[in-house]
């Protein structure tokens, strides 16, 4: 079962670490949600800590076990042209993504793990990725909001 939760978090990590300005910011929420952020700690600490640390700097304890280096989430939107890229973040939680040089996605999307998962303290999966965006996205330096 570890091997799979790590697996499963193998192609978040690598997509997420690979963000590019690709998504527009008419898709992207116009302004970081502070209560949502809130609400996604719960979901980040229960689900993303084990690999992205408890500073989702890519020192939780499962990071040294993984074929990919854990990235720093505190820098999306730097990798970014100084924006948060809320939508493709959201998208990636959602469905995956495959990246070029790793094949198949390793990790199952977690919008379907939510949906039968409790304890992500929000009514749907959606709502629980969008939580979980917003707190990402509340990690990143104040003037790359």
């Amino acid at each position: 079962m570890r091997e799979t939760k790590a697996a499963a978090l193998i192609a978040l990590v690598a997509a997420l670490a690979s963000l590019a300005p690709r998504v527009s910011s008419a898709s992207a929420p116009a302004k970081l949600a502070p209560a949502a952020a809130t609400k996604g700690s719960i979901v980040y600490l229960r689900y993303c800590v084990s690999c992205h640390g408890p500073g989702a700097r890519g020192d939780g304890p499962l990071a040294p076990d993984l074929r990919v280096p854990v990235p720093d989430m505190t820098t999306l939107a730097a990798r970014n042209g100084g924006r948060f890229p809320a939508a493709r973040v959201e998208r990636i939680i959602q469905s995956g993504e495959v990246l070029r040089g790793h094949g198949s996605a390793d990790m199952p999307a977690w919008g379907d793990a939510f949906k039968r998962t409790e304890g992500t303290g929000a009514a749907t999966p959606q709502e629980a990725i969008r939580n979980v965006t917003h707190y990402l996205w509340s990690l990143q330096p104040t003037t790359a909001k």
